[in-house]
């Protein structure tokens, strides 16, 4: 077991091609520096039980068809997991892929600019690199630095010609004059790749209050949505960062100017402020919106805190809702992971042997968003212990948090356990400030919105340190929320040759891992097949990966994986699993006198799927025969999920004082054991000489031989014992041993770690110590010291909790001290 060991931030990035770039890049994710990891005991990892860990999944083969569709000047593409940069319409046949300039493949040009890949095949072949589309000298990398784009494809009604249809686009772009986030590089351009269409729009947005805008995506026809943070943060160091609330941006399509009209709704919302190192900062991130697929219903979501003045200080989903096409917003409904059944019992079988009371329930600092044909939220987010705004690296859960407007009251908010997983967060970069990412998850969607599939990112927790997630493997799984059925979790990249992160049982691929990777949110379906476009990021492809990581301030390639695919047939398991809650009736422990009567008080449980379920009950009481009785409550659910109590159950009388003796080691030292009948809990001995003890089995060391009389009283609930006294002969004791022991002092004792032992007299003599357990085994073997020693140090470090014995040595006589081992 490890004690709390450091406090680890999510460090910002250093992915620059010049002197500003780094300025600004060393500042670029202040935010992700309020989402510290603690490094606290570690837990042991537990499998999650629908998942091959060994291989990847049955229908995607061990090496992915991959292929590299273009590439940009460093990652500041790509490291956001809520930009959307991949989309596709299925009519057309068509996937797109956008990201910034590479000045290393066009000589000439800087990485501000914005370009775009296509295929116009479902994904088979690509034409890359085209443009850029942002075709303003204004985007120098200085006074206009682009980043973070994002891209959909419209296709205005009727047209069949994947060239006639229009990628739209918008990305977050900051000013060397600000020295901070500004507003939204956006416009648009034909997919045939007719430069004359493209066009650039630089809007402030905000007033130039923001950050990175995330999550753009469509709404209705014509209709397209993006959210963005409302913080006055600026890229200086100590900067504080406030979020006055949400900047939802609508864009619509105008068929008059074949455009994009971009207006702006602010959200206002304060979040809890904490600080971040001498900074103020907001408890608000992952920050995202989407709608269902009539663009009708659409949610926007949040992790944040708006409660102050609790004692958690943990992160929360917050939503906001529109029914009207975005016309109105309502909120917001914050939702306490508490409070959704399952989620808090789950980390306590992680982390608190199933104790709920246990630990500050939180999610972590990523998230993406979903909305499915019902119009319902699916936020896929990480959970894991927190407090004070950080989270332990210890015991995470997949978590996707729903809400169903027909469920029984109180459990309209529901959370769908998606696995159990180890790691949470690794460094991917050889840079001096590392390129940091977390579970990156990541959420797809039929185009009818009836399955979801959900994606993130874990490594092999028998290879790495930890939660160290530097080599990972893309997991998914997914879930028909009209069926009501799902898949198994699947680990998509185990022994790609390409990108599989290193396993026990495959060695890493080229790349080291699935590193960087993206979803287009809506998925091709080819019959019963359902594709999900997908790319991962090769860093610093001027580097041999054999020499080790890459640099992010290199450029970095991206690459087209076209066979991960989701067979209908896959959805097999039930979409419920999480078991009921069962409450226990009346008290948890009865205690009851032999012979009375014992009542059944029962239990209750409760499923937000299956409403009011009757538990089982085993065992009974004898309630005429004196004992410890467990009385088992199970309740199960429709799906087979099962929740269990445990009612105890003390049937007792009076004690009856009874005792014994032995000598483990020595004939002066006696080794008291309780054999009273009827459960005492409370115990009162006399050793004979005027010392006692209230310890159930004590050991006593007498210092003169003779007969003493030992005498022992029991007590419980029920009443006293009559003393029972039996005489104890003690010999061996010499005088030497006790004038020996009188000079060794021993300190700390009890102890968790190191005992010190001090030696006074004269003339100190050679010693030799070790340690016994209580049952006279050798713990620390024997080990001499020479003539003048005055202390020696032992360590306790590998012993368990218990009762020990020093022995020590010497032509003088010889002595044994009692130590108590305690670890925290």
């Amino acid at each position: 077991m490890r004690n709390l060991l450091l406090l680890l931030p999510l460090a910002g990035l250093s992915l620059a091609t010049s002197a500003q770039e780094r300025l600004m890049d060393s500042k670029l994710n202040k935010k992700m520096q309020d989402n510290p990891v603690v490094i606290t005991n570690n837990q042991t990892p537990k499998q999650n039980p629908y998942i091959n860990y060994s291989s990847s999944r049955a229908g995607n083969p061990a090496t992915l068809n991959s292929q590299r569709i273009g590439s940009a000047g460093n990652l500041l593409t790509i490291i956001e997991g809520s930009n959307n940069q991949i989309d596709v319409n299925d009519s057309l046949n068509a996937v797109i892929f956008i990201h910034r300039n590479d000045p290393f493949v066009t000589p000439g040009t800087n990485v501000a600019q914005y370009r775009y890949s296509i295929s116009k095949n479902r994904g088979t072949s690509w034409t890359s690199n085209i443009g850029p589309i942002t075709n303003d000298p204004s985007i120098d990398n200085v006074s206009v630095n682009g980043r973070f784009p994002e891209a959909l494809i419209y296709n205005p009604a009727g047209n069949t010609n994947v060239d006639s249809a229009y990628l739209i686009y918008s990305g977050t772009y900051h000013t060397g004059s600000s020295g901070k986030w500004f507003g939204e590089m956006r416009g648009r351009g034909k997919l045939s790749g007719d430069t004359s269409t493209f066009n650039v729009n630089i809007n402030p947005v905000n007033g130039g209050v923001v950050s990175i805008g995330r999550g753009l995506t469509k709404g209705a026809p014509g209709v397209f949505w993006k959210v963005v943070d409302a913080n006055n943060g600026t890229f200086a160091a100590g900067s504080d960062a406030i979020s006055s609330g949400l900047v939802v941006l609508k864009g619509t399509w105008d068929a008059t100017t074949k455009n994009v009209i971009w207006t702006e709704t602010l959200i206002s919302q304060s979040f809890v402020q904490f600080d971040n190192s001498g900074s103020n900062v907001s408890a608000a991130t992952a920050q995202n919106i989407a709608f269902d697929p009539t663009g009708q219903y659409g949610w926007v979501a949040v992790l944040g805190d708006i409660t102050p003045g609790t004692a958690d200080a943990v992160y929360d989903p917050i939503f906001w809702k529109t029914t009207d096409f975005g016309a109105t917003w309502t909120g917001p409904v914050f939702v306490d992971l508490d409070s959704v059944q399952g989620v808090r019992e789950e980390l306590a079988t992680e982390l608190f042997n199933g104790d709920p009371a246990s630990g500050f329930l939180s999610a972590t600092f990523q998230a993406d968003l979903q909305v499915d044909v019902n119009g319902n939220p699916h936020y896929l987010i990480t959970t894991g212990n927190g407090g004070d705004y950080t989270v332990e690296a210890a015991g995470y859960d997949m978590w996707d948090i729903t809400f169903d407007p027909t469920a029984q009251v109180g459990c309209n908010w529901k959370g769908i356990h998606l696995a159990d997983i180890n790691t949470l967060r690794g460094d991917f970069t050889s840079d001096a400030t590392p390129s940091t990412e977390d579970n990156r998850p990541l959420i797809s969607r039929s185009a009818d919105g009836h399955k979801l599939f959900f994606f993130w990112n874990e490594s092999d927790f028998e290879v790495v340190q930890g939660n160290d997630n530097s080599i990972p493997n893309l997991f998914a799984k997914a879930i028909d929320v009209v069926a009501l059925k799902s898949t198994p979790v699947y680990n998509l990249t185990a022994g790609d040759t390409l990108w599989g992160g290193e396993t026990v049982d495959f060695s890493g691929g080229v790349f080291g891992g699935s590193i960087y990777p993206q979803v287009s949110p809506t998925a091709l379906q080819n019959g019963n097949v359902y594709n999900v476009p997908t790319t991962f990021t090769q860093i610093d492809y001027n580097n041999d990966p054999s020499q080790g990581l890459g640099s992010s301030e290199q450029p970095a390639a991206f690459w087209y994986v076209s066979n991960i695919n989701f067979p209908a047939a896959d959805f097999t398991l039930p979409l419920d699993q999480t078991p009921p809650t069962i409450t226990l009736n009346g008290a948890d422990t009865v205690t009851l006198l032999v012979g009375s009567t014992y009542t059944e008080d029962g239990a209750t449980a409760f499923d937000c799927t299956d409403g009011v379920i009757t538990p089982t009950v085993q065992g009974s009481p004898n309630v005429n025969v004196v004992g410890i009785y467990n009385v088992l409550y199970i309740a199960t659910d429709a799906a087979g999920n099962s929740d269990t109590a445990t009612r105890v159950v003390i049937i007792g009388a009076t004690p009856v004082a009874d005792f014994t003796w032995s000598f483990p080691q020595f004939s002066y030292r006696a080794q008291f054991q309780d054999q009273s009948i009827n459960i005492p809990t409370q115990w009162t001995w006399a050793f004979g000489d005027n010392t006692g003890s209230v310890s159930k089995n004590p050991i006593k060391t007498y210092t003169t031989n003779g007969n003493y009389n030992v005498c022992l009283t029991a007590k419980n609930s029920f009443g006293t014992s009559v003393q029972v006294c039996k005489t104890v002969s003690i010999t061996g004791v010499g005088i030497e041993d006790i004038e020996f022991a009188s000079q060794i002092s021993m300190f700390p004792n009890p102890t968790s770690d190191k005992v010190r032992l001090s030696f006074e007299g004269n003339v100190t003599p050679e010693l030799t110590v070790s340690v016994v357990n209580a049952l006279g085994a050798v713990v620390i073997a024997p080990a001499t010291y020479s003539a003048g020693t005055t202390a020696i140090e032992l360590s306790t470090s590998t012993l368990a909790n218990g009762i020990y014995f020093v022995k020590i040595g010497s032509d003088k006589g010889s002595a044994v001290k009692q130590l108590s081992v305690q670890h925290k």
